[in-house]
């Protein structure tokens, strides 16, 4: 089953994610898995909304296409690369170059200041110490945040404002692919409205192919390609 959008596919020639028969499980004991995926596919500079019940899979999704956790059956290819069978230093070294993450608790590091928690990103995904600071002087206003926020320790923050740094620390390496996971569950619709704005905003600019979790039905309104978990997992097992 080919999930991908019609109309992103006669836009688009390049795939950024591409899902063949992956299967995952938690207890490696059993016989059938909790998440199975025959055929998905993602092309460069989809936005796509990715929908289900909380306990769905979604997250476990997101967390094989992170690289975070490792499919039984290796079948996970990201910008043209095997990722899941790269050797676990290199995924880790792909998904700093390539990937952005937007988790729902942010993991931020609490006691250092924002400006260190961007620039450990930047670190690893290899963006010099000059375009962090050009980044940010653009992504900062977007954001609705100052700079005098950059020197602040993360956990002083509002959780808006950590949820608006979380962002760009997401965006600082202009990743390929971002992934966000239920990041709008703690605002209120008026906040969750103007993150969603800014959201998009960003990764047009950047043309980056966004994959978008969550179980909000509101949020699909931002999105002209939708994908319920429920028609990609065809796993017969309880799924997590």
């Amino acid at each position: 089953m080919n999930l991908t959008s019609d109309t992103n596919k006669d836009q688009q020639n390049e795939l950024a994610i591409k899902v063949e028969n992956m299967s995952y499980k938690y207890d490696k004991t059993r016989i059938k898995p909790d998440l199975f995926i025959a055929d998905w596919q993602v092309y460069a500079g989809q936005h796509v909304f990715l929908k289900g019940e909380s306990g769905s899979g979604k997250t476990t999704l997101l967390n094989l296409l992170a690289g975070v956790l490792v499919p039984d059956s290796r079948e996970i290819t990201l910008l043209g690369e095997p990722f899941s069978q790269l050797s676990p230093q290199k995924i880790d070294a792909f998904r700093a170059k390539h990937i952005g993450v937007v988790y729902q608790q942010f993991n931020l590091i609490p006691f250092v200041s924002v400006l260190k928690n961007v620039q450990l990103a930047a670190h690893f995904g290899g963006t010099c110490a000059d375009q962090v600071e050009q980044t940010l002087a653009d992504l900062l206003p977007k954001l609705a945040l100052s700079t005098d926020c950059l020197g602040q320790a993360a956990g002083q923050l509002s959780v808006g404002q950590q949820q608006r740094v979380a962002i760009a620390r997401a965006l600082i390496n202009h990743p390929d692919i971002l992934l966000v996971d239920e990041p709008t569950s703690a605002l209120d619709s008026a906040a969750r409205d103007a993150f969603m704005q800014v959201l998009l905003v960003l990764c047009n600019k950047f043309n980056t192919t966004l994959l978008f979790v969550s179980h909000d039905p509101h949020l699909q309104a931002f999105f002209t390609d939708r994908v319920n978990i429920a028609e990609l997992n065809i796993a017969q097992g309880d799924v997590i």
